[in-house]
């Protein structure tokens, strides 16, 4: 019963994934037209600006709590201002597909080009906003991805609540960007030599 349980979330998973994959390709074909929708601020938002090149990082303080970082490469992530533990970024346990291109890439991966990848704007993207919820949240995810390593009353559990902890929301826009082809191979992807962006980060009613 339980192998039958786990096959079947995991057709649900697959299903979910499928409809993420056709959704993603959807918003990536129409996305291709800069300047569709301008950067905004909601009232209560924190806004800023930023730029990246030459594959270095960028991180800006939210609050004292939380730092909005851009990884080399680049990838959108949210961490803890003061880290402590196994406490690791808190948008990447909240935004599917887990095991595709999503909306934290801005790194030509997954057959994108850099071309798509700066005209895929805004990002949309959630995140835990502490340590505790994001280690909540990464052992549902890890159990829903790898549902053989718990019972199968776990594994419901994990795939019903996954996700569902206070999550802040944010959305980035690329606003400008440069990008190179000199270093392509027969893939002809690109590569982004610099970026500027504006990132909308608004927090859950708690804060």
């Amino acid at each position: 019963m339980r192998l039958r349980g786990w096959f079947g979330g995991l057709i649900l998973l697959c299903a979910l994934a499928a409809a993420q994959s056709t959704a993603g390709t959807t918003t990536r074909a129409r996305k291709k037209s800069p300047g569709v929708e301008k950067p905004s601020c909601a009232t209560g938002a924190t806004c800023f600006a930023g730029e990246v090149s030459d594959e270095r990082g960028y991180l800006h303080a939210i609050n004292n709590d939380l730092d909005f970082v851009l990884e080399p490469g680049w990838t959108i992530g949210v961490r803890a201002s003061h880290p402590a533990g196994d406490c690791g970024d808190f948008a990447n346990v909240l935004n599917p597909p887990y095991r595709q291109h999503r909306a934290l890439y801005i790194n030509v991966t997954y057959g994108w080009t850099a071309e798509e990848e700066t005209a895929y704007s805004p990002r949309e993207f959630d995140f835990v906003t502490n340590c505790a919820d994001y280690r909540t949240e990464a052992d549902r995810l890890d159990i829903v991805l790898w549902p053989y390593t718990a019972t199968q009353e776990k594994y419901d559990q994990a795939l019903a609540k996954l996700g569902s902890s206070p999550a802040g929301k944010g959305r980035l826009w690329v606003t400008d960007s440069r990008i190179t082809h000199a270093e392509d191979t027969e893939f002809q992807k690109g590569r982004i030599e610099w970026m500027k962006f504006t990132v909308e980060i608004r927090l859950p009613k708690r804060y």
